[in-house]
């Protein structure tokens, strides 16, 4: 018998989504969706959509979470990691956006909260959302 062991999460590249820097747009995105599909046919686990830096501006941080939409809508079977800061969101919208995100998905989206506040963020969202949620950066390790 063969045993493989469980691959790790691929973390993929920034977007600089046209709408928030100009300088990037849909080739950027279309690559991270190429990056995407191969890490799937290559058999990752997961994908991880990174969180923007934890000082950006407001503005910086919905993005994410369309990457992430993109990603699912765009594979089949690989679990998506989506990284948001705690202070950047309220629980009620971010788990608005996870239930429409798993409904479209298969139930394949996972939150990654990061930042300080990571942890009562995490059980208020767990009250609105019944989804995976991971804390922190230690939590990738539980997402196979």
């Amino acid at each position: 018998m063969t045993t493989v062991a469980p691959t790790r999460p691929v973390v993929l590249g920034e977007v600089r989504h046209g709408l928030v820097d100009p300088r990037g747009g849909c080739r950027d995105l279309d690559a991270v969706l190429d990056a995407a599909r191969a890490a799937e046919r290559d058999g990752a686990s997961a994908v991880v959509v990174p969180a923007p830096d934890a000082d950006a501006p407001a503005e910086r941080h919905w993005p994410a979470t369309a990457q992430a939409l993109a990603v699912l809508l765009a594979t089949e079977r690989v679990r998506v990691v989506v990284g948001v800061h705690a202070g950047a969101w309220r629980p009620e919208a971010l788990a608005r956006f996870a239930t429409s995100a798993n409904a479209l998905s298969g139930d394949r989206l996972v939150v990654q909260v990061l930042g300080a506040a990571s942890g009562p963020f995490a059980e208020a969202l767990r009250a609105r959302w019944d989804g995976e949620i991971v804390v922190g950066d230690a939590g990738l390790a539980t997402v196979a």
